[in-house]
């Protein structure tokens, strides 16, 4: 069940009658979320006789982050009750795993802003001894969104759910790849779920700034939609690609700025603008060209991606995780040949496909900067010469074959990152 609309808040209580007839809530929110609409929330199950526990309220400060301890915290909290989480993309994915480790028959989503795709999907994007994954667990059983509560939150947050919406596109692209490659096939119901009405539910960017309520509909009805489409999936796929790879390596290195940690949508702002401006140059080669590239380009051999690894990761807590997965991933030899002849064979195809699903460069930071999403290396704490060490690492962290792995493969990575211009 999910429901966005004007009112929403006063269906809480039948919502929970409903659903769970004999389970006593608890409400999981933060000083902000309790703010929003947690207080509120309280205050009806109380007057509707549901007599909630106290509620669990994480501080407004420092920053909560979805970090699994906070998973551990809660579960003996949720044990025995049935969880109503207020608040957005970390107080959700924390009550979905914490939920499951308490083993509560679901929970309830009371959604306080259109910041994230993480409300209706299945798994919690959560940080695990230093390593961000997608961690296994269903959605909530009920979402509920207020078009009150999401209209009034903070522009920022707005902001960052547009951009989150908006890397749709540029993962889109890099679907497209692989599926074209025979890596990751299309789940035809899954892409149309995401890619069919997505240009349409980004049109208006003018409307979010200004919160008329249709483009705050539409922003929020893309991002579940997405959810959905990660669920019937159970895989992240359809809402992810190279752009949110970047944004992982910064979370798990803890990138801040100002002396604090960029929101998880404005880091995907910058990585769909790296990834925009990277596959918009590589994809202005001819067929003539990647096959002029492909039979000079340098063969990375085991030993040289074992040294990359190690001088990229150093001392890092991820290091042996990540080490493992970017070294399970190494073409050599026939296998790294039989790649590369598939790529040039299939250049045509992966070419226009891309051409086709990105939105220019140029377009894109326009309608970023609209909202007030970042749109320069600086306006979230980079450098060159960490985005360098940022792409190099991000090709690493994952199985997802994105443009990333393309350009590796091909030997064309190095080059690319210096070229890359955003």
């Amino acid at each position: 069940m999910c429901v966005l609309g004007d009112n929403v808040l006063a269906e809480v209580p039948s919502v929970l009658r409903q659903v769970w007839p004999d389970g006593r809530p608890i409400i999981i929110a933060d000083g902000n979320t309790w703010a929003a609409a947690g207080r509120e929330v309280q205050e009806l199950l109380e007057t509707t006789g549901l007599q909630p526990a106290p509620p669990h309220i994480f501080p407004a400060q420092p920053v909560l982050h979805a970090d699994y301890v906070h998973v551990s915290e809660l579960v003996p909290v949720l044990t025995g009750k049935t969880p109503v989480a207020v608040g957005s993309g970390t107080i959700n994915d924390l009550v979905k795993r914490a939920s499951v480790e308490a083993k509560t028959p679901g929970y309830l989503c009371v959604a306080t802003a259109p910041s994230v795709d993480g409300y209706t999907s299945y798994g919690a994007a959560l940080t695990v001894n230093g390593v961000k994954k997608t961690v296994p667990c269903p959605a909530p059983v009920a979402i509920l969104a207020d078009n009150r509560v999401i209209g009034s939150a903070p522009l920022p947050m707005i902001a960052a759910g547009y951009a989150d919406l908006a890397a749709k596109i540029v993962a889109g692209a890099d679907w497209h790849i692989a599926a074209t490659l025979g890596i990751t096939p299309y789940e035809p119901v899954a892409w149309d779920l995401v890619q069919k009405d997505l240009r349409s539910w980004l049109a208006d960017p003018e409307g979010l700034r200004d919160r008329q309520p249709a483009a705050l509909a539409a922003l929020f009805t893309g991002l579940a939609a997405t959810g959905f489409a990660m669920q019937r999936m159970r895989d992240s796929r359809p809402a992810s690609g190279a752009e949110h790879l970047f944004s992982h390596v910064w979370e798990m290195e803890g990138l801040t700025h100002q002396g604090e940690a960029p929101s998880h949508g404005f880091k995907v702002a910058i990585g769909s603008l790296i990834s925009t401006a990277m596959m918009t140059a590589m994809f202005a080669w001819t067929p003539e060209e990647v096959q002029r590239r492909l039979a000079t380009a340098h063969a990375t051999t085991t030993e040289e991606r074992q040294a990359q690894v190690d001088a990229c990761l150093k001392n890092s807590p991820f290091a042996a995780e990540v080490t493992q997965t970017a070294m399970g991933k190494l073409l050599t030899g026939t296998a790294l040949a039989e790649r590369r002849q598939a790529i040039l064979k299939a250049w045509p195809e992966i070419q226009a496909k891309v051409k086709a699903q990105l939105l220019p460069l140029d377009e894109l930071r326009r309608r970023f900067q609209i909202l007030g999403c970042p749109v320069k290396l600086a306006d979230i704490g980079l450098d060159k010469a960490m985005l360098r060490h940022s792409i190099i690492v991000a090709g690493m962290i994952r199985n997802r074959y994105t443009f990333l792995d393309l350009l590796f493969e091909m030997g064309q990575l190095e080059e690319q990152i210096d070229n890359c211009r955003i």
